[in-house]
């Protein structure tokens, strides 16, 4: 019901470079094995992003093999997906609270405890399946891996505790199957090596060597998914490091500064769990900026984090002794531990302190996380009684659930679910997101970027009327200009100012803002064809087509370059050549019915009208519009 509004939604952010225009994807279930042996952005203009998330690429082959360009069928997976994850999780917590733990317990015994352990359980998934930091996961079709490297990783806690209870081979090998797909789906799982030795200490009554044992395991499918992941992307890890304007992080230069900035983000973080109420899809550039460890924000982050890390390593500690005295308080101290633990050790991947990442801070990445924090706050909520070391019993320890607890968690769940229904709404399209997101991050230079792009590259494109389009264009180029006015040497604002003027038919001012953006980075592959698209259009043939050609030496996958280069040759009368060039447009990108369009108009006008027939009635079969004129 969270998520009902995202059903009608379209493609929004990666879900183009992902899906819609992913030419390997577009291929449908064909491209499986393709996509298990590339990169993750191999399909989208040959980017070489050091990523390996084939299972995501490959659902997403399936589906548009059925369902081509229907968007509304990926969302409607994603929201089953959530929904699922949302049960397995309350029966993985369910299993582990209540499993016989390392003081002797037996879950049979202290009924009451039990209950409240069930409710602890029940309460942490209410409230991971409520909060909207999830939003962006769900509602953003491309966080599919999110979704399955968490389902995966629940499932393979489950699979090994139910292990320990069956002593069943068959369900120890589904739970490293699990595990595998968990990591073929994102490589945040690769966090589960360290969390279940924590989740079998905390819970488990088996030996040292018994979790030892069960560790190595899983250990062991890791190890097999690194080599594989290196064996795929071996040469085709990312040409270059991160910029400034994705993670202000990068351009610290001094620890201080850097230690600084990552505890302000992760304090930045904290509230977000707590209240999310701003949120946004990007955080770039000059949104945040750099602080130093004196900053009193930062300072106060990092003794939060620092709190929080000695008091679960503390119980960690405390559980090497084993205990048979069956205190309650043991299972409250082991869930709290196991809560705190799980946060840690999750975020820590995001948390800029030792590898920089691609982006500042997401929503999104907080979906591993916020896990752990919902167990937390579940354990807080409800109140399990525990016993002091005197053995005298405190009754009601936090807010008790039968008073306030109950009314303060009707109130967050309330709430909750109100924002996420409500940020749903900002993800119904590129325009819808970026031009409300923009208000909220009004310093961000890819906002403003993002922002300005959509406007040029789908907005005024879509509108009829000459006016406004001309208007659309201008208030793009408007929205570029605030975003160099933040960050004058992000180039990309300029290339795409080039694009406007192009449509604009300021050939001149085009080719200048395509000059400043050469000047800023060496061209790629987009900016050269859309200069040789200037020069096209300027009836400067030679220029457009030796621009097109280099476009292609950098990336030979690039199909709009070779359908540009084909006019080229088409219009020049080289009809061989503007053949050839089609037809790699179309070994890219089969199902491009424009591809073949274009041939059977250069076979028509080379007189040959059996191949002209041909390739028109393939044209039409892909897409009618590009019916046959008479």
């Amino acid at each position: 019901m969270l998520y009902s509004n995202t059903l009608s939604h379209g493609y929004v952010l990666d879900d183009f470079s992902a899906i819609k225009e992913n030419n390997i994807v577009r291929q449908g279930i064909h491209a499986i094995p393709e996509i298990f042996k590339t990169s993750y952005r191999q399909g989208y203009l040959s980017v070489k992003d050091g990523l390996y998330r084939p299972l995501s690429l490959a659902m997403f082959a399936v589906e548009w093999n059925f369902f081509p360009d229907k968007p509304g069928v990926s969302h409607f997976v994603n929201v089953v997906l959530y929904s699922v994850t949302g049960v397995l999780l309350f029966f993985m917590l369910r299993l582990l609270f209540l499993y016989p733990s390392s003081f002797g317990e037996k879950p049979s015994g202290h009924q009451e405890e039990n209950k409240k352990s069930e409710l602890v359980a029940f309460i942490a998934s209410l409230l991971f399946i409520v909060h909207p930091l999830h939003v962006e996961v769900v509602a953003n079709i491309k966080s599919r891996d999110e979704l399955l490297c968490f389902l995966f990783a629940v499932c393979s806690f489950i699979a090994a505790f139910k292990y320990l209870k069956k002593r069943k081979i068959t369900v120890l090998a589904a739970g490293m199957v699990c595990y595998f797909l968990s990591l073929l789906s994102k490589e945040t799982s690769i966090t589960f090596i360290a969390l279940l030795p924590i989740a079998l200490h905390f819970f488990s009554p088996a030996t040292l060597k018994k979790k030892l044992s069960i560790t190595a395991w899983f250990l062991g499918v890791a190890v097999i998914y690194l080599l594989i992941r290196h064996s795929v992307l071996q040469g085709a890890m990312a040409d270059e490091g991160v910029s400034i304007a994705d993670n202000i992080v990068a351009g610290a230069k001094t620890f201080s500064t850097r230690t600084g900035t990552a505890f302000y983000i992760l304090g930045l973080y904290l509230i977000l769990l707590f209240f999310p109420n701003t949120l946004s899809y990007d955080y770039s550039f000059s949104h945040l900026q750099l602080v130093s460890l004196g900053n009193v924000f930062s300072i106060a982050s990092l003794l939060v984090y620092a709190g929080v890390t000695v008091y679960a390593s503390f119980l960690l500690f405390i559980f090497f002794k084993k205990n048979t005295g069956a205190q309650t308080n043991n299972r409250t101290k082991a869930v709290i531990g196991f809560g705190i633990l799980f946060f840690l050790i999750t975020i820590f991947l995001f948390s800029n302190l030792v590898l920089t990442i691609g982006t500042s801070m997401g929503d999104r990445l907080m979906y591993f996380p916020s896990a752990g924090f919902c167990i937390v706050m579940a354990v807080l909520l409800t109140g399990i009684p525990a016993l002091l070391p005197s053995g005298r019993e405190e009754k009601n320890n936090f807010l008790p659930l039968g008073g306030t607890g109950t009314g303060l968690l009707a109130v967050i769940v309330l709430l909750y679910s109100f924002k996420t229904y409500r940020r749903n709404g900002d993800w119904k399209d590129n325009y819808t997101l970026y031009a409300h997101d923009v208000k909220l991050v009004p310093n961000s230079v890819k906002a403003h970027y993002y922002l300005g792009l959509e406007l040029i590259k789908n907005v005024a494109e879509s509108e009829q009327d000459p006016g406004k389009k001309k208007t659309l264009y201008k208030e793009g180029i408007r929205e570029l200009e605030k975003s160099v006015e933040i960050m004058p040497a992000f180039g990309s604002s300029f290339t795409q100012m080039g694009v406007a003027y192009y449509r604009l038919k300021d050939f001149e001012k085009a080719i200048e803002n395509y000059n400043k953006a050469t000047a800023l980075k060496q061209a790629d592959a987009i900016t050269l064809n859309n200069i040789g698209s200037v020069y096209f259009e300027w009836k400067k043939y030679a220029e457009a087509s030796e621009n097109f050609k280099k476009a292609l030496q950098i990336d030979p996958r690039f199909v709009d370059a070779h359908m540009n280069l084909g006019s080229v040759y088409g219009t020049m009368g080289d009809f061989n050549n503007a053949i050839a060039s089609f037809q790699n447009a179309i070994k890219y990108a089969p199902d491009n019915a424009r591809a073949y369009y274009y041939i059977a108009l250069t076979y028509q006008n080379m007189g040959d009208k059996t191949n002209a027939d041909k390739y028109y009635q393939l044209a039409e079969q892909m897409d009618p519009k590009f019916r046959r004129s008479e």
